[in-house]
This record gives C-alpha cells, structure tokens and sequence, in this order.
C-alpha cells in the first residue's frame, strides 16, 4: 500500500480585530503563519496577550491593542 501526502495550503480569509481571534485560529506575525494557542485580555479589556506556535515549535506571547487588526488564515480545500 502506498502512502499519499497530501499538501494543504493556507490562504489569507480576512483582517479581523484581536478580540475576534479564537484558539486554533491561523494568523500571519513576522512574515509567517503562526497559531493562536492562548489568549487573555486585561482587565480593562484595552490590551490583549496572544500566545503563538510556529512551524518549528518555537512560542511567542505577543501583546496587541483591543483595535489592531491581523491577518487571518484559513486551510485551501
């Protein structure tokens, strides 16, 4: 039995608010596509921690305003 890899490519959907990020969600940080794997606001909801993975593994926290935009990943079917 062969085994088939199959390539699945990512494609920028949107620019969406930080406040509108999901855990899971692809987004586009430092020239390359990272996942969200951990998010937390203040508790003047102004400011947001957004904790990223990368291809390698490698974590990042990343402090965002509650009005800045991010570029928005999805999987190509």
């Amino acid at each position: 039995m062969t085994a088939t890899m199959m390539s699945v490519e990512l494609i920028k959907a949107d620019s969406l608010t930080v406040d509108s990020l999901e855990l899971g969600d692809f987004i586009s940080y430092n020239d390359e596509i990272v996942e969200v794997i951990f998010i937390e606001s203040d508790s003047t909801g102004d400011n947001y921690d957004v904790e990223v993975v990368n291809d390698f593994g490698e974590k990042e926290v990343i402090q965002f305003a509650f009005n800045e935009e991010v570029d928005w990943y999805v999987y190509l079917d």
